[in-house]
């Protein structure tokens, strides 16, 4: 996982079927990162053109997202549930690894319960009280941790 490279910087995308893809031609370089993750194929002929599930994504996230996500992680006691390495634990599933993107996604509809199941009434309790930013450093730190 990329941090937002020098200056806060990550290169240009496009979005080509539902994917944000690095910008070729006259709108390559590289535009601000702000609060937000960028998440872009490492190969994009492999991902947009011949549409192969194997093929790997560079994510991109705020400078510091990872170390003040590890901090609400720690606050908010993941290990608990998710096992230390937070490769699961039981019938809690691993999050170590997993796309940053998906992981805001799972916490946002789980805050507005959407996601439902056994385990999710335990969750909207931990991810509540959670601000946009808290969600986004919390899924950079995840998606930096080894599965």
């Amino acid at each position: 996982m990329g941090q937002g490279r020098r200056n806060g910087r990550v290169p240009k995308t496009r979005i080509a079927g539902g994917l944000f893809i690095v910008a070729d031609g006259a709108a390559s370089g590289t535009e601000p990162i702000g609060q937000r993750i960028i998440e872009v194929p490492e190969n994009g002929e492999q991902t947009e053109t011949l549409r192969n599930p194997r093929s790997a994504f560079i994510a991109y996230v705020p400078k510091e997202a990872i170390k003040k996500g590890e901090a609400v992680a720690t606050r908010g006691q993941c290990t608990l549930c998710h096992g230390p390495a937070l490769q699961g634990l039981g019938p809690v599933p691993g999050i170590a690894g997993r796309s940053p993107s998906f992981m805001v996604r799972q916490m946002f509809d789980m805050q507005h319960g959407t996601r439902t199941g056994s385990w999710s009434e335990l969750m909207k309790r931990v991810v509540g009280p959670m601000t946009p930013d808290d969600m986004l450093n919390v899924a950079a730190y995840v998606a930096s941790r080894v599965p």
